[in-house]
């Protein structure tokens, strides 16, 4: 059984210090590099079709791309 043992409130503070740190560093990173381009959405296979199951294949579809957009 695991037994957490009592750590001093100076290094919890510096913990959580450091892990805001990091989330703000990582979104600060990812928003100034991973900006999708907008002209590549493609929004024609969203309306391209009456039934719904071609709806959500479209979403679907352009979600993908726009990762790729992203990511890529």
């Amino acid at each position: 059984m695991l037994r957490f043992r009592p750590r001093s409130r100076f290094l919890n503070r510096i913990s959580f210090a450091l892990v805001i740190g990091a989330g703000l560093f990582g979104w600060l990173y990812a928003s100034a590099n991973w900006q999708p381009d907008p002209s590549e959405i493609n929004m024609d296979s969203l309306f391209g079709g009456e039934d719904w199951i071609d709806i959500i294949a479209g979403i679907i579809e352009d979600a993908i791309q726009t990762f790729q957009a992203i990511t890529g």
